[in-house]
């Protein structure tokens, strides 16, 4: 890129350093926010994995352990009290 006329040389490598500066910022903030989408699509895909496993019969999704299933004597028992 060719030095504008209304700058002299100093001013000229004060603009390009700073320039190089803005794009190496824009290039870290890009990197970070594809670093954060990655993210967040593999959280919805671990979700949405798991919630797909609970609607299957006998398979319960890694790391939860399935709520204990009450026959219904049980819940009768309880409330033959009242």
């Amino acid at each position: 890129m060719k030095s504008p006329p209304h700058l002299n040389a100093t001013e000229w490598a004060e603009y390009q350093q700073r320039r190089s500066e803005v794009d190496d910022l824009m290039a870290q903030v890009a990197d970070q926010e594809a670093q954060m989408e990655h993210d967040l699509i593999a959280t919805h895909d671990e979700y949405e994995l798991g919630f797909s496993q609970e609607s299957q019969p006998g398979v319960a999704p890694a790391g939860r352990t399935p709520p204990p299933h009450r026959s219904p004597a049980s819940s009768r028992g309880r409330n033959r009290g009242r």
